[in-house]
């Protein structure tokens, strides 16, 4: 059965292209589509679809407390993509932070929506273009020495760090290192123990701020 997809955008423009990108996509099944908080957390509690794809300043709420639900035992949601007009510092952290496993802008082409939920559904971290330049780019600020290495992270689990950082998926890593994917995963999340964070965006953050990519 494809997996499910919640849609949370106030704008009725917006999220009517949201719908009309997911049903003609024909990769995952549109099960909701809401322009309040409230109508989302309610969605949320009692269906748990699969993916969670929601904006963030709504009227009568925020999305990042959305995103934060999936965090409750009786949510079995997993999956959240942020798909908003802000692109700053501050909402992007705070978004990654609360679990967002993916970041996207809406002047982005919403054609590719399939596709950029579909990358995190394979492991990935779709995030726009130009705040993936941000992350890696803008906030790689010069670290003392002795920050640089202070996660002990090993040279393989290094490597792929990068390899995640440049969007590959677990499988495409397990090719190219020649290991399968099953050790990838495994790597990844001592990585995250290392980093201490919870998915792969917070990860390029946390390791770009550290000096490790």
């Amino acid at each position: 059965m494809k997996q499910s997809v919640l849609i949370v955008e106030d704008d009725d423009a917006t999220r009517e292209r949201l719908e009309k990108a997911i049903n003609e996509g024909g990769q995952f099944r549109l099960v909701g589509s809401v322009g309040f908080f409230k109508a989302a957390a309610f969605f949320l509690q009692h269906t748990s679809p699969d993916i969670l794809l929601t904006d963030l300043d709504l009227p009568d709420g925020n999305g990042l407390d959305l995103i934060r639900m999936l965090r409750e035992p009786e949510v079995k949601t997993e999956l959240a993509v942020v798909i908003t007009i802000f692109g700053d510092e501050e909402h992007v952290i705070n978004a990654l932070k609360a679990g967002a496993s993916g970041y996207l802008l809406k002047d982005d082409d919403f054609i590719e929506i399939n596709n950029a939920i579909q990358q995190m559904v394979d492991g990935g971290a779709p995030i726009s273009p130009s705040i993936a330049r941000y992350l890696l780019s803008e906030l790689s600020l010069p670290e003392p020495q002795s920050m640089i290495n202070c996660s002990h992270l090993s040279v393989r689990e290094q490597e792929i760090l990068v390899l995640v950082s440049k969007g590959y998926t677990a499988k495409e890593i397990g090719g190219m290192l020649d290991v399968s994917f099953h050790t990838v995963n495994a790597h990844v999340k001592n990585i995250y123990k290392k980093l201490s964070v919870s998915n792969k965006a917070e990860a390029i953050y946390e390791a770009t701020r550290q000096g490790l990519i």
